[in-house]
């Protein structure tokens, strides 16, 4: 059966009921806001798109790099959103707008200057098919960045399950256009670890159907991880750009060969 990603009122509720704690083990997703910060593109007083903003970790970044700028900050999640809001009103006076809307189907959007997602893409249904559709809202000139997760996330735990028979209810991780650089992390200790921080930040939600491991066979996946991978679980991580669509057909009629991006 083709495991398919967790309905989008399910993932908005794992992550509000804990909004209020996720920055405390975030440690991962604040690296990579920070990294992805790097290489946002030089704009003058930009339209800003941020979707999925979560409680704003990369909110910040933004703000503190186009304080002419004007920003829309979306989440599915009241509970991220109320977050966002209070964790980012003393950094500059640039307007700002927080919205509930759901990544997967953002309905009418403006066009912008500027898009950006950090580590949302692997909750959407067809997250590659998001971001070209996303291409469409950028202004001429604009730009879309983006971090995600890459293929091989957790390869160890899904090793260690397949060992052991079991399931391990991950909706595959499909190849995103634009990537320009990635890196493999491990943050945990232990497969235990692992699995205690995915559920302190709401992001245990499995695929639609899938049933949680009885704790037996759980025990005997972790032992499997310890044994064959010293129960260290790594994240990788894709960060890439995407350019509005009618610099990207420029840019392919002046160099016919080059794929647009």
């Amino acid at each position: 059966m083709r495991k398919t990603a967790p309905k989008p009122a399910r993932v908005a509720a794992s992550f509000g009921r804990n909004a209020h704690a996720y920055e405390t083990h975030a440690e991962l997703q604040r690296m990579v806001a920070a990294k992805l910060a790097a290489s946002l593109p030089q704009l003058e007083a930009p339209k800003v798109l941020e979707l999925a903003c979560g409680t704003g970790l990369f909110s910040r970044y933004l703000l503190a790099e186009y304080p002419d700028g004007d920003f829309t900050f979306s989440d599915l999640s009241k509970g991220m959103l109320a977050e966002a809001k209070r964790n980012i009103a003393h950094i500059g006076t640039a307007p700002r707008r927080f919205v509930e809307v759901d990544a997967n189907a953002p309905g009418d959007l403006e066009r912008y200057d500027l898009i950006a997602t950090s580590m949302s893409l692997h909750w959407l249904a067809d997250p590659a098919a998001s971001l070209q559709a996303l291409r469409a809202h950028l202004k001429p000139g604009g730009a879309l960045v983006y971090a995600g997760l890459g293929e091989n996330c957790f390869a160890e735990w899904r090793a260690a399950l397949a060992a052991e028979g079991l399931p391990d209810g991950i909706v595959p991780l499909p190849p995103l256009p634009g990537v320009k650089d990635s890196e493999a992390l491990v943050m945990e200790q232990d497969g235990l670890a692992f699995l205690r921080r995915l559920k302190a930040i709401g992001g245990i939600t499995p695929a639609e159907g899938y049933r949680s491991l009885p704790p037996g066979a759980l025990r005997r996946a972790l032992r499997r991880l310890e044994r064959s991978h010293g129960g260290k679980v790594t994240w990788e991580i894709v960060y890439g750009r995407l350019s509005s669509m009618e610099s990207s057909l420029a840019a392919s009629r002046s160099s016919p060969s080059m794929m647009p991006l």
